[in-house]
């Protein structure tokens, strides 16, 4: 599956007194890359919003494998997994330098019809379609 890659550079307001990366930052990579990869796609979370829908996350995991430092340079790569019925993302955080996984994770997220906060459990047709257009560039 294509990836998206994002560049970051742990900053100090990131980190605790040992200088390692507080475990409640890990969630906010993973949605700078999620937003990056659907502006990638097409479908920006605004555009979702134009469209009559919000697409909350309903379930995170995320797997710490080694702590992330300050200043540690990083890529965090997302793809999708799913989005036929629901909006799966998964991620990788890399050493950029190394390539080495330091944590793993996982997103899910519903469509939901708005106003009328109605989930729906299929993904709406705008959003199967920039994805297929996505893809088919590669």
């Amino acid at each position: 599956m294509k990836k998206n890659r994002l560049n970051i550079d742990i900053p100090f307001f990131d980190v605790d007194a040992y200088r390692v990366v507080w475990h409640g930052n890990y969630p906010k990579y993973m949605e700078m890359a999620r937003c990056a990869l659907l502006s990638e796609i097409g479908c920006p979370y605004s555009v979702m919003e134009e469209q009559g829908f919000f697409f909350p996350i309903v379930d995170i995991q995320v797997k710490y494998i080694k702590p992330l430092l300050f200043e540690q340079k990083v890529v965090v790569e997302s793809w999708l997994t799913e989005w036929e019925n629901r909006l799966k993302i998964s991620y990788a955080i890399k050493d950029r330098d190394t390539g080495e996984v330091f944590t793993k994770g996982k997103t899910t997220q519903f469509a939901v019809a708005m106003p009328e906060q109605i989930t729906q459990y299929e993904s709406p047709a705008f959003l199967t379609d920039a994805v297929t257009t996505w893809i088919n560039k590669s």
